[in-house]
C-alpha cells in the first residue's frame, strides 16, 4: 500500500463511480463503522449507492499515513444533501442542505485491494 493508492482511492470515490470504486475492494472486505458492519464488497458497494443517490458526498484526505499493508487517514467529509432526507446519523437534511464529519480512517490491503476498513468520527 502507498499513498498514491489512498489518493486514488478518494478520487475514485469523489467521481460517483461504483464499479471503478470496486476494485479498490477485496471481494470480502469488512467495513465497521458508527453505523455498524458492512461484510463483502457487494454490501459496501450497496450502501455507497444509496450515499449517492441521497447525498453529494465528498471525502477529502487531510493526512495520510502508510505503514506496510496498512493506512491510517484523517478525513474531511461533507454530505451535500440531494433530496429531503428524513434521518440520516440522527439529523434530518433538506435538499441543498450540507454538514461535514471530521473522521480517521484505518486501512489494511491484502494482495493491492483493502481487506478490513474502520472508520470512526475523529476525536479531534
Amino acid at each position: 500500500m502507498n499513498e498514491e493508492l489512498m489518493r486514488r482511492y478518494y478520487a475514485t470515490y469523489n467521481r460517483e463511480d461504483p464499479e471503478a470504486l470496486a476494485a479498490f475492494y477485496h471481494p470480502e472486505c469488512q467495513l465497521h463503522s458508527a453505523q455498524g458492519s458492512m461484510q463483502g464488497r457487494k454490501e459496501i458497494l450497496d450502501t455507497y449507492r444509496y450515499l449517492i443517490t441521497a447525498f453529494e458526498d465528498r471525502m477529502t484526505p487531510l493526512d495520510i499515513r502508510v505503514q506496510g499493508d496498512t493506512a491510517e487517514v484523517d478525513i474531511l467529509d461533507r454530505f451535500t444533501a440531494r433530496e429531503d432526507v428524513a434521518d440520516f446519523m440522527g439529523q434530518s437534511l433538506v435538499a441543498g442542505e450540507s454538514f461535514e464529519l471530521k473522521l480517521k480512517a484505518h486501512y489494511r490491503a491484502e494482495r493491492g485491494r483493502f481487506r478490513e476498513i474502520h472508520i470512526a468520527l475523529s476525536p479531534d
